[in-house]
């Protein structure tokens, strides 16, 4: 796992060093995402780190398994609502409905007068709600990207290659195998694998957000 800044450092590993000091994670409650943000946790914690972690009341992870963590389970509203194929759907819903319950529990931790300072916020890169909230409480926010670094770059893309019409192309077309300009080591039928609703992606997942973070933690390897 490796963490890149605004100075293009990149950190991956230290020796364990104690501190006094509180980090704030909040994931995506999708597998793929709240496994490796969890396993990012333990390893901050190893750091002298004291772990929150904030999640939703779906998916909720085992707190059993992580005794050492504190757990801030919060309202997102998806119990009112029934079942959809496209994950974007989900995304866009829990940045609308979790924003009132996020922000009052931040504002309660980061108020709380016996406990060490917040040393950062780290926010799964679709809560792109976050952003705002973290800055208005004057809380550094780091963004953490679950999948592949190049994916990045596919979703700045998303709304461009949707326009273009990629995603409108099959296998019996012959830009099916063609190469993708911007993406040469890319072929059109990988873009159309990235989404079943390109367009929603697109709107709702912004490169904008996680410009204006403190820094990216990639999900990656070397």
């Amino acid at each position: 796992m490796t963490i890149h800044a605004r100075d293009h450092t990149s950190v991956e590993s230290r020796p364990p060093a104690a501190t006094s000091r509180r980090i704030i994670l909040f994931a995506l409650p999708a597998q793929g995402h709240l496994s490796p943000m969890l396993q990012l946790a333990s390893i901050l914690h190893t750091q002298g780190f004291k772990i929150i972690i904030i999640h939703t009341e779906t998916n909720s992870p085992n707190h059993s398994n992580y005794p050492h963590f504190t757990f801030k389970p919060i309202a997102d509203g998806l119990s009112d609502i029934g079942k959809h194929e496209e994950p974007s759907f989900y995304v866009t819903y829990l940045n609308e409905h979790c924003v009132d319950s996020f922000t009052k529990c931040l504002a309660g931790l980061l108020a709380e007068p016996d406990e060490p300072p917040v040393a950062c916020l780290i926010t799964d890169a679709e809560y792109y709600f976050t952003q705002e909230v973290a800055d208005s409480m004057k809380a550094p926010r780091l963004v953490y990207w679950a999948c592949t670094i190049v994916s990045l770059l596919i979703y700045r893309d998303m709304s461009y290659f949707y326009e273009k019409g990629y995603f409108n192309f099959t296998s019996k077309d012959l830009e099916y195998e063609a190469p993708v300009p911007e993406y040469p080591l890319l072929k059109v039928k990988d873009i159309i694998k990235t989404s079943k609703n390109p367009n929603g992606i697109g709107k709702y997942l912004t490169v904008k957000q996680v410009k204006a973070s403190s820094g990216i933690i990639w999900n990656s390897f070397k």
